[in-house]
């Protein structure tokens, strides 16, 4: 299995009904034969090993730069993610990206919890115009589609280029994004 889930991060072996890395390894275990209470304590412990400072893992390449290109043009910076908070902070520091977002919402329950946060984050920023709300994600449903459906702009790592979904930019890494988020960000100046 470890070798399977290399291969989907690398881009090169899809998983049935897998967007992301969770999801991947969630497929895999069941296929494995891994019960829902083994798989959930096992990431359960993943949770703590990574609030533990183990791991090895890295944030994108360019994420640092971009979220303090960002700043410059004063844009409102939070990271939504459903994962527990148990790891996030520690790991966030671990790689000087803690003061880089304005908020960081855990357990956000998405994507049944996206439209109300987006809809808050819209409210407390003055959103003078839905396109100037964005959402990047490897989950199209929980990312970028609550965030297109208000008029807002979705980037969409579309890991394995299926284009099957609507965005407004897609690209197969975060790293491929960049250049059309700068563009975006600096429209909104």
């Amino acid at each position: 299995m470890p070798d399977q889930v290399r291969e989907f991060f690398a881009g090169r072996l899809p998983v049935e009904r897998a967007a992301d890395g969770y999801q991947a390894v969630h497929r895999l275990a069941q296929a494995a034969g891994v019960s829902r209470e083994q798989f959930v304590a096992a990431y359960l412990a993943s949770r703590e090993r990574l609030e533990a400072g183990e791991g090895d893992t890295r944030a994108p390449h360019g994420l640092a730069t971009l979220l303090e290109e960002l700043r410059a043009v004063r844009v409102r910076i939070v990271l939504v993610t459903n994962s527990p908070r148990t790891g996030i902070e520690r790991w966030l520091a671990g790689r000087d990206l803690d003061h880089r977002f304005d908020e960081v919402i855990t357990e956000a329950g998405k994507p049944k919890g996206m439209p109300a946060l987006l809809a808050r984050i819209a409210e407390e920023a003055r959103l003078a115009q839905p396109v100037t709300l964005g959402s990047i994600g490897d989950v199209w449903a929980n990312d970028v589609s609550p965030a297109m459906d208000r008029g807002g702009t979705g980037f969409f790592i579309d890991r394995f280029g299926t284009g099957q979904q609507p965005s407004s930019y897609a690209g197969a890494t975060f790293e491929d994004l960049l250049p059309a988020l700068r563009q975006w960000a600096g429209s909104l100046s």
